[in-house]
């Protein structure tokens, strides 16, 4: 399978996007021919040591049996899952399978990480460390030569060498990618001593790393584009432009009772600053219906109802690279036509999916295209109105039966080890839909749909029905663990913090300029002391840290503490309220190797404040408190003690106040394997 990835090396060139909450980077790559040989060479030394590797194997497998307390361990994790809503519905009987395991075992609120955010919370989890040792601070991390954002869960980097011919580019030389979460996941440490692992759609874990078992990559997997999610809308009426997301507006063209248009697709991987295109036909039906038309096929689409996938490949002389799209109808009368993401087809993956690599082609083969983007339930397109609110339940809902095969397809044919799976559809619909369980959400309410307005209730009760099948196959002596990585809140006001800090004299503008684009676009750096990045972020312009620092480190430590105290008094008049709960200095919640690519002041908001759309973008302008009128009217970027998560054990533990950093060593000790020192969690003391 490996013979593919080095085309999308070739089609790729680095494209800042907006990523999982706002603001975010996907940046995707260039590679050579070089990939082939190597991966020839690999296989080659792979097949002459296998019976080698496979006795040291069975080895191992014989030692653990012996020291293990348990044969067979099952973790399901439920991104965003919030204790006080579970236990809530657990009193009222709605959730029966949870409520059994609470009855029988362990419910306990689950302490998260701070700032509580995913990458952040899943990246502990992983380890049982935190940040400071994992490197994970936020969904971003910034760039200290240019300002500018880049993921922080990987860097993908074209060929140092391309040789130029006139007009052309080729690649002569290897392209790079690299997990950045540093320390060591826990599956890996089974696997060294020799516990078998499945993992599956843990989120931030691309690429795949190298382990003794199975791994199926999670959240901050790219798309075709190189993007981690880019929707495209079709309309004959108007090009929409897209403030915050970046979205494509393409135009349609009426042509003899047809439609003709253009799927942008990656960029030209010879020709750099050219796209590359796919010719498509929309070709009416009736009223509802109509018919979509490429050279790879067709599909027929009915208004209000998202397609199935659909397979495009894109082709740049030679190379070809394939993706897999849903379209959604809104309207043939004037035509409005939305295109999800284009995904990876894990079919043919040209990039690194999964390990062993053709453990991705095995999925597809058993259960049909699946989505393979990280961020798969369209958020932004349901945020720009071109996605409506039956259409995004939809398509959270198809991709959580795609994961939800893949776990029960493991755990069928699971004998020994550990299987860890996470649905993160609890986190989608929260996000988008807490506005109709919040009464004083400023965001629309406009639907009256049941299935719209109980959108919350009805994903907890499915993930009720997944804990209760799964129940159903576990035999005596298995062990489950149920846990989140932080709970949820209303977000209805946003912070611009950047236009606070401007207006507090820390951050400065161009001569002239009232406010910024994106990214700090007009921003003098040459007065700026500090600046707001990402979701919960402060650096202080730092002199030899920052490309254009001017704060010396004798000056930083007392402008952090002035910085701190004055955003933890500050009021918001028109509502009555302190908007800001804590405001960290990052050596006193961090320590490890990697303390120093840590924000210096991590903002810890109160319920129902969030840092703004347009500051977590790096602009600066407007009021420094604005209503959030988006449809992501939910959130989790408070403190962590604010919103705890969940954890549930078939067992009794006896640590009463567990953390995220808890769950590995709680592994650790249930197969008998030491737990390694670098870890800090403790043993949640699992009864068995």
């Amino acid at each position: 399978m490996r013979r593919n990835y080095w085309k999308i090396f070739l089609f790729l060139l680095p494209i800042p996007i907006l990523a999982y909450v706002g603001p975010g980077a996907g940046f995707a790559f260039l590679g050579s021919f070089l990939f082939i040989f190597l991966a020839f060479f690999v296989a080659i030394f792979n097949l002459i040591t296998l019976p080698l590797r496979a006795a040291i194997r069975a080895i191992k497998r014989l030692k653990a049996r012996r020291k293990a307390k348990i044969r067979k361990l099952i973790i399901l994790g439920f991104d965003g899952m919030d204790y006080r809503l579970t236990k809530k519905m657990i009193e009222k009987g709605e959730l029966p399978n949870f409520a059994r395991l609470a009855k029988e075992g362990s419910f306990l609120p689950l302490r998260s990480t701070e700032p509580p955010l995913s990458p952040v919370a899943w990246s502990t989890f992983t380890t049982g460390v935190n940040p400071g040792k994992h490197n994970i601070f936020d969904f971003l991390a910034r760039d200290p030569k240019t300002y500018m954002p880049k993921l922080s869960s990987s860097e993908i980097l074209p060929p140092r060498r391309v040789l130029k011919i006139g007009k052309y580019e080729i690649p002569i030389s290897k392209p790079k990618i690299e997990l950045l979460r540093k320390s060591k996941a826990f599956w890996k440490v089974l696997g060294d001593n020799g516990v078998y692992a499945q993992v599956l759609r843990v989120p931030f874990t691309f690429p795949p790393e190298k382990f003794y078992g199975t791994q199926l990559a999670g959240l901050g997997t790219p798309d075709l584009r190189g993007t981690q999610g880019t929707f495209t809308y079709f309309s004959e009426e108007k090009n929409e432009v897209f403030e915050l997301s970046d979205g494509v507006c393409v135009k349609l063209e009426k042509n003899n009772g047809y439609y003709r248009g253009r799927i942008p697709g990656p960029p030209n991987p010879f020709k750099k600053g050219e796209i590359l295109y796919k010719e498509f036909q929309l070709i009416p039906i009736d009223e509802r219906k109509a018919k979509i038309k490429t050279e790879d096929g067709e599909i027929e689409v009915e208004k209000g109802n998202l397609s199935s996938w659909f397979r495009m490949d894109f082709r740049a002389g030679p190379v070809k690279v394939s993706g897999i799209a849903q379209w959604y109808l809104h309207s043939l009368s004037p035509v409005s036509l939305y295109m999800s993401p284009i995904n990876l087809n894990p079919e043919k993956p040209a990039m690194p999916l999964s390990h062993p690599a053709i453990f991705a082609v095995y999925l597809a083969k058993k259960n049909g295209p699946y989505a393979t983007l990280g961020m798969a339930e369209d958020t932004w397109g349901l945020n720009e109105g071109v996605l409506d609110e039956r259409g995004y339940i939809q398509q959270v809902y198809n991709a959580n039966r795609e994961r939800e095969k893949f776990h029960f397809d493991a755990l069928g044919k699971m004998g020994e080890g550990v299987l860890i799976s996470v649905f993160e559809y609890t986190d989608r619909i929260q996000h988008m839909f807490w506005r109709y369980i919040d009464p004083e959400s400023p965001a629309p309410k406009d639907s009256q749909e049941r299935e719209v307005r109980e959108a919350i209730y009805d994903v907890y009760k499915d993930a009720d029905r997944i804990v209760g099948e799964t129940l159903k196959k576990l035999k005596k002596g298995d062990v489950i663990m149920i846990v989140s990585d932080h709970g949820f809140d209303k977000f209805n006001r946003g912070v611009n913090i950047n236009e606070w800090l401007r207006r507090e004299g820390y951050l400065h503008l161009k001569e002239g300029k009232e406010e910024s684009g994106k990214w700090f676009a007009d921003v003098d750096w040459s007065k700026t002391r500090a600046y707001g990045f990402g979701l919960a972020g402060i650096f202080i312009n730092l002199k030899g840290r920052e490309a254009r620092g001017i704060v010396s480190r004798e000056e930083a430590e007392k402008l952090k503490r002035e910085i701190k105290e004055k955003l933890e008094a500050l009021y918001d008049e028109k509502k009555g309220k302190k908007p800001i709960a804590r405001v960290f200095l990052k050596e006193n919640i961090y320590n490890g190797p990697y303390l120093r690519n840590a924000p210096d002041l991590i903002i810890g908001y109160n319920i129902g404040y969030r840092v703004s759309w347009e500051s977590a973008v790096g602009k600066v302008g407007g009021e420094i408190f604005v209503d959030n009128k988006r449809r992501w009217s939910g959130d989790h970027g408070f403190t962590s003690e604010q919103i705890p998560g969940i954890f549930f054990c078939n067992r009794r533990v006896s640590e009463k106040k567990p953390t995220l950093a808890d769950i590995p060593p709680t592994v650790y000790d249930l197969f008998g394997v030491k737990i390694p020192a670098f870890v800090e969690g403790k043993n949640l003391g699992v009864k068995v």
